[in-house]
């Protein structure tokens, strides 16, 4: 549920650090311990940056972490209201803001992983950000819109930190994820061993009710995949009809074909990425990587007639796994208590209509869906629009 204030806010007592996000159904990740005492953070190096944030090597308590710190991005970076509603409606705004923002998915992300067993969040105060700008200076860090077009401070379309102020009328604190830190091995070196376990994690990822995942070498630090800023997490109002009641068949139905073409997606970009490397790659390392989420790397095939049973008379598509069947409801004991995974979970089989060109479709290898449904705030609850919005 929306709240007062878009973003996390300035703590006035630590009573205020609580876990993120907080208006929205599903998993959360709990603020940095800092062990009692104040925020003490020492910048030591300048990472780089992406799309949707900024990484610093830092120290903190004596040990060497990453910071990822969020930029407040464009509601074009993120699975915002449709087009045609009102960005400075905080109601509406926000209700988006805590399922699917960048930051947030990555803390629900983490959350999960956290909670099923197999990283925190800082609120950085006002010395740690102008240490920042300080230590960075020729840097040119910026917090607001994007890598591409970074927002200017005190522009009415640009300033996306100021669009919604805090209870005292600050604008909000940075916000950002400690997490471990790595440095990346270059992507032209990954291996055999590393693509299939990059796959095999694909599917540990989905069964966890965690899908869009951003599916590329670079992303994969420690043998881990590492940035979950544009992932969907179990419950979410995109995958999950339970949170509104007031659905319609056509919109369910819309949802759960959004999902499974999603789905689907994390494994086809993963045999996209897998073709580019040994066009780009194979002849320098003198190898080339043959593991495959689809046989030869074609998109998912056809189902053999044996699969079908009642449903021949209808065409199916398939994936390999149903994140919608994440049990999110379930109460975990502790977080060091490890959900039971599947070594080979149950396909997850969507039928088209007698005949339908759009199985053939789905089935492609260059099917690598985007989002293509519309998103409404109504009375509580988000709905997607099954028409195309207005344009503005």
């Amino acid at each position: 549920m929306p709240h007062d204030t878009m973003y996390p806010d300035w703590p006035r007592s630590s009573a205020d650090l609580v876990p993120l996000p907080r208006g929205c159904d599903g998993p959360k990740l709990k603020p940095f311990d800092f062990q009692g005492g104040p925020q003490a953070i020492e910048f030591l190096e300048y990472a780089g940056e992406g799309l949707h944030a900024h990484l610093f090597k830092v120290r903190i308590l004596g040990q060497i972490y990453a910071l990822k710190l969020f930029r407040f991005c464009y509601d074009n970076n993120w699975l915002a209201p449709a087009r045609d509603t009102d960005p400075r409606d905080r109601e509406l705004m926000s209700a988006f803001y805590d399922s699917s923002e960048p930051f947030n998915c990555k803390c629900r992300a983490y959350g999960r992983l956290q909670e099923a067993g197999h990283e925190d969040l800082v609120l950085l105060d006002e010395d740690h950000e102008a240490a920042i700008y300080s230590r960075f200076a020729n840097d040119n860090i910026s917090f607001n819109g994007d890598i591409q077009l970074p927002g200017l401070d005190g522009d009415h379309d640009f300033d996306m930190r100021a669009r919604f102020l805090g209870r005292d009328g600050w604008k909000p604190p940075v916000h950002g994820i400690v997490k471990e830190f790595v440095v990346p091995a270059a992507e032209e070196d990954l291996t055999e061993a590393e693509a299939a376990k990059m796959l095999r994690d694909i599917g540990k990822l989905q069964q966890l009710g965690i899908l869009c995942i951003n599916v590329a070498a670079r992303q994969v630090l420690g043998g881990k995949f590492s940035n979950f800023s544009t992932a969907i997490t179990v419950p979410h109002f995109f995958t999950t009809p339970e949170l509104n009641p007031t659905l319609t068949p056509g919109m369910r139905g819309g949802m759960e074909l959004e999902t499974f073409q999603l789905a689907l997606a994390d494994y086809l970009t993963f045999d996209d990425i897998l073709k580019g490397w040994n066009t780009d790659h194979a002849a320098n390392k003198g190898y080339t990587i043959d593991v495959r989420a689809f046989p030869g790397g074609e998109g998912s095939p056809p189902l053999r007639r044996y699969a079908l049973r009642n449903e021949a008379a209808r065409e199916p598509v398939f994936t390999y796994v149903h994140p919608r069947r994440y049990d999110w409801k379930r109460k975990r004991q502790t977080v060091r208590r490890r959900v039971r995974l599947w070594a080979k979970p149950p396909m997850w089989i969507y039928y088209c209509g007698d005949g339908s060109s759009f199985a053939e479709e789905l089935r492609g290898r260059d099917h690598i869906h985007k989002y293509s449904l519309f998103w409404d705030y109504k009375d509580g609850f988000i709905y997607p629009r099954l028409d195309a919005p207005a344009s503005p």
